[in-house]
């Protein structure tokens, strides 16, 4: 199991504990407790609910019953601060060294695409573009084919990367395609899907201030309601994602154009307490 793989360090807790009883069913957690020095028996299983947090020595015992190197107890250390601060711009700074651990670990060269898609928005964008056009490796037609257009030195290596991990194929007639589906990550990789779809709300701001009224479609609405009909709306916005995906997939028609679509429902307040 490659702690490198995740960013939630209770999941990567519970997935290990897994590995242990898959190997022994007779393991439990009263045993782990035992084995890691701590006197309360079901204290893993508290941390994997977010019931208590792993202090610096509860982190250190769980290095040593599960055996992690030197360089996996400092990533797991790693997550351990990036899952506790609450602090953005801390949140951020620890989570670009777990990205530098990743990158020099054995994940990313056993899962180039998987560790590196999702790290640069530009890898997605490109690609999807490339769907829309007759792209035969003109870099900079490509780049600025992209609202905001891509310099054609990072276009070429965005490329040149794709088609290492199998993402992109040329034909013999010298046309790009997209080879095979891309597989979102794993749930042990969720922070990860969080960084570029930040990104991505982040440019539906540009979108906003210098697209002409007739070119976007974004509106915003804050409305006062009650649990249940957030959960039907919530279910609303589900179906509609739904048959978007569905119109994308039944469009019979060459694509000749790149759209990005939000879809953003959340709360803005704490729930009012029954009086």
């Amino acid at each position: 199991m490659n702690i490198y793989g995740y960013d939630d360090y209770r999941v990567y807790l519970r997935d290990r504990y897994r590995q242990k009883t898959l190997a022994d069913p007779t393991y439990s957690q009263r045993r782990f407790a035992r084995e890691a020095g701590f006197s309360n028996p079901g204290f893993l299983n508290d941390v994997i609910k977010g019931r208590r947090k792993l202090s610096v020595a509860a982190t250190e015992k769980m290095i040593s019953v599960f055996s992690l190197s030197v360089a996996e107890a400092q990533y797991l250390k790693l997550l351990v601060k990036y899952n506790h601060t609450s602090d953005s711009d801390e949140k951020r700074k620890v989570y670009s060294k777990l990205v530098f651990r990743r990158n020099r670990s054995s994940f990313a060269r056993l899962n180039p695409s998987l560790n590196k898609y999702y790290q640069d928005y530009r890898y997605p964008l490109i690609r999807t573009a490339v769907m829309a056009m007759d792209f035969r490796g003109d870099y900079e037609e490509l780049g600025q084919f992209i609202n905001p257009p891509i310099p054609t030195a990072i276009v070429k290596k965005c490329i040149r990367d794709l088609c290492d991990w199998g993402l992109l194929s040329q034909n013999e007639d010298g046309r790009y395609q997209v080879s095979g589906e891309f597989i979102e990550p794993p749930d042990t990789l969720s922070d990860m899907l969080k960084q570029i779809k930040r990104d991505w709300i982040v440019h539906s701001v540009d979108a906003l201030m210098n697209r002409s009224f007739e070119k976007r479609h974004i509106s915003t609405a804050l409305v006062s309601v009650s649990g249940e009909t957030e959960e039907k709306i919530a279910q609303l916005v589900e179906t509609f994602r739904e048959q978007v995906w569905k119109l994308v997939q039944s469009d019979d028609k060459e694509a000749d154009r790149v759209m990005q679509l939000n879809v953003q429902f959340f709360p803005r307040t704490a729930e009012r307490k029954n009086r």
